[in-house]
């Protein structure tokens, strides 16, 4: 065979071989976006660091102005070839003037929450971790009135900016405990989807009864090379109200990942749907959020 018709013949061979190198390098990671618990490595990888901007200006409306801001650091790191630990330690500046009255904000830090997550299966199509995390309880109000107003609308805001997501980070006045069981599958060559289920125990520190607590989420997206938007639907409810109010909340977000040798980044909106930050919530106001970030595999 002469040189021409060999280098014909290789290459073939050799764009198969670039297209699945780059498709690996590119290849989702087990985990659909930033949270608690997230797991964004692949196979190869050792860890993760990562820094996540949440934001909102809802509620908005004649009677009611807010504007909120939040960052959330992620790292986490392999303990060995199926056991992961991870932490997440975020803080919330909330500041709202109701339509009369002086403009008020508080700062607080959210609950630093720890977990252990084993990898029950860990393939490039499909992954199933199952892991169990816990905090202590920083989210707490002080002692007086005005301050108790302040910093509880702060932490609803929190939580209601992420849709509900992440709500072990902000449970006022309790020990959060949450089992974390995660799954992804690529159902075709270009759709990721997947499913969340995180049970927990609320363990009180002050009057409020103790409770348990259910986060349920399904996500689907559609991978374009490094980017793949996607569609997730999510739930929260708790065993027990607080203050004679239910938080059950339903919860859509887009988002849109995009995934690089070394680096991800992580973008979405989630709005509320239904009561009591949502379409229906108090004073008409949909509550929302919006989160960019990103950071680099170790």
């Amino acid at each position: 065979m002469s040189g021409g018709a060999r280098a014909r013949a290789l290459a073939p061979r050799a764009l198969a071989l670039t297209v699945v190198a780059a498709g690996g390098a590119l290849a989702p990671a087990s985990s659909w976006a930033q949270g608690t618990g997230d797991l964004p490595e692949r196979l190869e990888d050792r860890g993760h660091v990562a820094m996540y901007g949440i934001f909102a200006a809802s509620p908005q409306n004649r009677e009611l102005a807010t504007i909120h801001i939040s960052p959330h650091v992620s790292a986490g790191i392999r303990l060995n070839g199926w056991l992961s630990a991870t932490t997440d330690v975020t803080s919330a500046w909330t500041t709202f003037q109701v339509e009369g009255e002086a403009r008020r904000s508080s700062f607080r830090f959210g609950n630093p929450f720890v977990a252990v997550q084993a990898a029950l299966i860990e393939e490039r199509q499909r992954s199933f971790r199952a892991g169990i995390g816990a905090a202590p309880p920083l989210t707490t109000f002080p002692g007086t009135i005005p301050e108790n107003t302040e910093v509880e609308y702060n932490y609803a805001v929190a939580t209601a900016a992420r849709g509900f997501a992440d709500y072990w980070l902000w449970a006022p006045n309790a020990i959060p405990i949450a089992l974390l069981l995660r799954g992804r599958t690529e159902l075709s060559a270009p759709v990721v989807a997947g499913v969340e289920l995180d049970p927990a125990v609320l363990i009180s520190v002050n009057s409020n009864p103790s409770r348990l607590a259910l986060v349920a989420a399904a996500h689907a997206g559609f991978r374009m090379g490094p980017l793949t938007p996607g569609l997730r639907v999510q739930m929260f409810a708790q065993s027990a109200p607080l203050a004679g109010r239910d938080f059950s909340q339903w919860t859509a977000i887009l988002y849109a990942n995009a995934e690089f040798e070394a680096v991800f980044v992580r973008s979405q909106v989630a709005v509320n749907l239904g009561a009591p930050s949502g379409l229906a919530g108090q004073r008409g106001a949909t509550a929302w959020g919006a989160s960019l970030g990103g950071g680099m595999r170790l």
